[in-house]
């Protein structure tokens, strides 16, 4: 039987327990549906969470929410204790600008992104992508994934560091691997 989007996430909780310890803030950067941050919400309930992206197809709306331009964040400096890409800097037009802008608004940087397995084709990748974001309904224009070379080349060319990263267990069928990373 496949799992939901929802149960996915759930069992996913406890491998980012400790990377939600002492986080009073996060910023949820293309936050797409806004699932996956609500069903993170309600198992830290001390956690502020905010909610951004470029068009509005969320299908839960408990946070704040700010429609933006796709360039530049419209929050103050170091506003947030940590902004959160999951899954959102291969569907930018401009990544390194969109990792800038959440390095300047937090203080920590958390991405999730995944990377092809070795042997698939960009091709076969590309139609996974979009099989898989049309059994989820979600909309995107825009898909340019990273090996994982380049995305530690895109950290490095505006000098995030990273302190901790992990695999994080798919359920799916694409042939993918993904990985968390904290950046500072």
């Amino acid at each position: 039987m496949k799992k939901s989007l929802e149960e996915i996430v759930f069992d996913l909780i406890e491998l980012f327990r400790p990377y939600a310890e002492n986080i009073d803030s996060v910023l949820d950067i293309g936050t797409g549906t806004s699932i996956p941050i609500h069903i993170f919400a309600d198992n830290f309930p001390n956690v502020r969470f905010y909610t951004i992206d470029i068009v509005d197809f969320r299908k839960r709306k408990k946070f704040p929410f700010v429609i933006y331009n796709g360039e530049i964040l419209p929050f103050d400096n170091l506003k947030f204790d940590v902004s959160l890409l999951n899954e959102t800097l291969h569907h930018c037009k401009d990544p390194e600008s969109l990792l800038s802008e959440a390095r300047r608004v937090a203080k920590s940087v958390y991405v999730i992104e995944h990377f092809p397995n070795p042997n698939i084709s960009m091709k076969e990748l590309i139609n996974t992508e979009f099989i898989a974001l049309k059994e989820f309904d979600i909309p995107f224009q825009i898909y340019k994934p990273f090996t994982e070379k380049e995305l530690y080349s895109l950290f490095g060319k505006i000098s995030l560091k990273v302190c901790d990263t992990f695999k994080i267990p798919y359920f799916g069928n694409r042939k993918i691997v993904k990985y968390f990373f904290k950046l500072k």
